[in-house]
């Protein structure tokens, strides 16, 4: 299956544009198994997708399982509204939480998210106030459910709550995850706020969810350094394991994996932490882009000649670099 950026990034450092790339890989390798149609290289992801998409099927995800099966097979068309009317294509990705082609890209939109927001919290500089890391776990009940994970979320907020009554100017950003390989479901959070002791979070987080293993100390980094703790894991699977990954996409349906309190949640508002990509403007000359009809296979769209509509490399040479 055809890797985009890496595509792209080839293609640049040849010096050729990325339809010139394309057609020389078919001329190397005789076949057209860099764009996903043959299943000699691409069999073992495809079986991997098979099995997950399996998982979801079985449990009523039908759509979300046609969605995960042809992640970045497929393209949107779009054309910029300039005046050389540059035509592009974005690849349809799937945006399941727990896609390893989708998960990169919710970590990179959600640190563009947040960033933002820890630096005017931290520029505040209020009174021993802090950024502080903060886990909170759960016991492993060997399975995960969504009630499992609304309970589990709703025991957070109130622990927070409790902790913070009447201080005024806190906030935090949390996100849900598992163990490598287990269901060990707990909370890495980043907290903006004043002093807590570890017995203390403890006994409260006992109090409030019956269960005791917390951690606390103060954030090393501000800003995108911070958020590298906390958003990391959400990069890339816990898992390995196909049928694993799609027990974690029904456990997640229609259930938050980021959340935010306080101020974090006042300057993040109600966005989903899953949000599909829009494109609003040409990488070639910055004018508007409309979405075109069709939806053709990757290949097609590179060798009709269209660009990428996210990349960032402009500007290319015509000429074959020996």
């Amino acid at each position: 299956m055809i890797d985009i950026r890496k595509a792209e990034h080839e293609a640049v450092s040849w010096g050729i544009p990325l339809t010139d790339y394309m057609e020389l890989q078919i001329r190397i390798r005789g076949t057209v198994d860099v764009f996903g149609d043959s299943t000699l290289n691409d069999a073992p992801e495809e079986s991997w997708r098979e099995a997950v998409a399996d998982v979801l099927i079985e449990h009523g995800l039908i759509p979300k399982g046609n969605r995960f099966l042809q992640c970045s097979k497929f393209a949107h068309l779009f054309r910029c509204e300039g005046a050389e009317a540059h035509k592009l294509f974005s690849p349809i990705y799937c945006d399941l939480r727990f896609c390893p082609r989708c998960a990169p890209r919710q970590f990179a939109r959600l640190l563009s998210k947040y960033e933002p927001i820890l630096r005017a919290v931290s520029a505040e500089r209020k009174p021993g106030f802090r950024l502080r890391e903060i886990t909170l776990t759960s016991v492993n009940l060997g399975g995960l459910t969504a009630s499992q994970i609304r309970k589990f979320n709703e025991a957070v907020k109130r622990t927070l709550k409790r902790l913070m009554k009447k201080v005024k100017g806190w906030g935090a950003i949390w996100c849900d995850e598992v163990g490598f390989d287990n269901t060990n479901l707990h909370a890495h959070m980043l907290f903006w706020g004043p002093y807590i002791s570890q017995p203390l979070l403890a006994e409260v987080w006992n109090q409030v969810s019956g269960h005791q293993v917390v951690w606390i100390k103060e954030a090393k980094g501000r800003g995108a350094g911070a958020l590298l703790y906390l958003l990391k894991y959400v990069s890339k699977p816990p898992t390995n394991d196909p049928r694993a990954v799609g027990l974690l996409e029904v456990a997640f349906h229609k259930t938050r994996r980021i959340h935010a309190v306080g101020l974090f949640h006042n300057f993040a508002g109600n966005d989903p932490d899953n949000e599909f990509s829009e494109w609003s403007c040409c990488p070639h000359c910055g004018a508007d882009i409309v979405k075109e009809m069709g939806a053709p296979r990757i290949e097609k769209a590179i060798l009709e000649g269209r660009t990428f509509v996210g990349t960032k490399h402009t500007a290319r040479r015509k000429e074959w670099v020996n």
